[in-house]
């Protein structure tokens, strides 16, 4: 547009000249005119190309032989400044720079009718002053001026351009890897956290665990001992202890079972799972405590939502929200960034389709997708079911 507006004010100063020199406004004036018109909406719309050139080498030479038309030369000069070189038509061709050769005739056209006139002059008894030629040649440079110039700020505007996708990529490139390595290390934290896990609950069931069924089989021996003689006090005392113990074995194998699942700390695990980088997570937990199974698909879910909001959005800012209800638990993931596609995406996470299939083996379900102009991703599961489970 900046192009068209310059070549409109030189095209208006090139035909109040015309009009000055000629005396009136002559039929070849208004063709002339007309074609510099077409010209330039020619050049505008093939951004400087082939047909381009072709154009402007015709109007230039049709100007040496209709001289009305070199009053239009300003508004070609334009355009002759930015042909570009149009290279070989294939590589490894045997004449490389015949497209240079041909973009460099093309852009210095305008010159051949403006030498014409001066020939006409001499030779022909132009009736235009020399003055008229010299402010017309003035004209015309400054209109090939102004296209150089235009040319360079379109190429300035192109390279601002890459250079601004160039940077919005890398940006998007680094919160990724970020976003990895900030995965791989809570994915280190929670296996040394379940590997000290283990570590406990095989001593407790190698050390504690054998020394309470020692003494389970003493005190079932002693109470068999003590009934056999016929000491019923210290039978049913022994039986007692016997109680106590296996209570206490019962005690022991279920927190060695809790530590193995991982499932003596919910908070944790959501706590762990809501973090990310480049994003504000509002947390809201209304759950104290869940099955260990629970635990994993919430921390899961949550931690594949936040990853697809850092690689796929613009948001900002997510609202994670927990609710505990009577006969089932909800898991609702919210991002305030411009909605995806509603379709499962595969890339290196879970993806979408595995966050379903998660929901569904606990007998829930989960709905991904956009809402409220952002993308969210919502899962329930029913206590019964998991319970019965």
């Amino acid at each position: 547009m900046r192009r068209l507006t310059f070549q409109g004010l030189l095209m208006i100063m090139g035909v109040l000249l015309g009009i000055a020199v000629i005396g009136d406004a002559s039929l070849q004036l208004i063709y002339a005119m007309v074609l510099a018109i077409c010209c330039a909406a020619v050049g505008e719309y093939t951004r400087f190309g082939i047909v381009t050139s072709a154009v402007v080498c015709a109007f230039s030479l049709n100007a040496v032989w209709c001289p009305e038309m070199c009053w239009l030369l300003p508004v070609i000069a334009v355009d002759a400044a930015a042909v570009r070189g149009c290279g070989p038509l294939r590589q490894g061709e045997a004449w490389p720079d015949m497209g240079k050769c041909a973009a460099l005739c093309a852009r210095w056209v305008w010159t051949i009718p403006l030498a014409g006139l001066a020939v006409r002059r001499n030779i022909a008894n132009l009736p235009w002053d020399w003055a008229w030629i010299a402010v017309l040649s003035m004209l015309t440079m400054l209109g090939f001026g102004v296209g150089l110039q235009l040319m360079r700020l379109d190429d300035l505007l192109l390279q601002t351009k890459r250079l601004q996708d160039t940077r919005r990529n890398q940006i998007r490139q680094l919160r990724n890897r970020l976003s990895e390595s900030e995965e791989d290390r809570a994915a280190s934290v929670r296996s040394a956290i379940l590997s000290e896990r283990t570590r406990i609950a095989r001593e407790i069931h190698d050390n504690v665990g054998h020394l309470l069924t020692r003494a389970i089989m003493q005190s079932e021996a002693s109470q068999v001992v003590a009934q056999i003689s016929g000491r019923d006090a210290d039978a049913r005392g022994f039986e007692d202890i016997h109680a106590t113990v296996n209570e206490a074995m019962t005690m022991v194998r279920r927190s060695v079972h809790d530590l193995k699942e991982e499932g003596a700390d919910f908070t944790a695990q959501i706590d762990a799972a809501s973090q990310a980088v480049g994003l504000e997570v509002m947390l809201d937990n209304a759950i104290d405590d869940a099955p260990s199974p629970i635990a994993r698909c919430f921390a899961t879910t949550i931690r594949e939502a936040l990853n697809n909001t850092v690689r796929h959005s613009d948001a900002e800012t997510v609202h994670i929200t927990l609710r505990d209800m009577p006969a089932l638990w909800q898991l609702v993931v919210q991002d305030d960034g411009h909605a995806m596609p509603a379709k499962p995406r595969d890339d290196g996470g879970i993806g979408l389709a595995d966050i379903e299939e998660r929901a569904r083996a606990l007998g829930g379900s989960a709905v991904c997708g956009p809402y409220h102009g952002g993308w969210r991703v919502f899962v329930s599961i029913p206590k019964s079911k998991e319970a019965s489970s």
